[in-house]
């Protein structure tokens, strides 16, 4: 399987605040992969770049290794935030359907 890479998208969604709950944090957004292997995760492999959320370095760090989140709160918290960016790319026209 090919992974998807495009670094317009990954420059696009680091442009973008914080999409975790209640932070919003600008100017310090990364593009975060997803972690899932349902996503193109593996070993040494991140995931597609179409499977990315707009997190804050703290916000990107807590749902990646948080120790005060379970497995599912994290998964849930990067799904809501990969929803949120990806409206809000389609919202500010930095993604365009031809």
């Amino acid at each position: 399987m090919s992974h998807y890479r495009n670094e317009k998208l990954r420059r696009a969604v680091a442009s973008l605040p914080c999409q975790a709950e209640d932070c919003g944090i600008e100017g310090q957004t990364q593009a975060s992969h997803s972690n899932q292997l349902r996503d193109g995760k593996g070993m040494g492999i991140k995931a597609h770049d179409y499977r990315l959320a707009a997190l804050c370095v703290a916000c990107h760090q807590q749902i990646d290794q948080g120790r005060d989140l379970s497995r599912s709160e994290r998964q849930e918290r990067w799904d809501e935030a990969h929803r949120r960016t990806i409206g809000l790319l389609f919202e500010r026209g930095l993604v365009v359907v031809k």
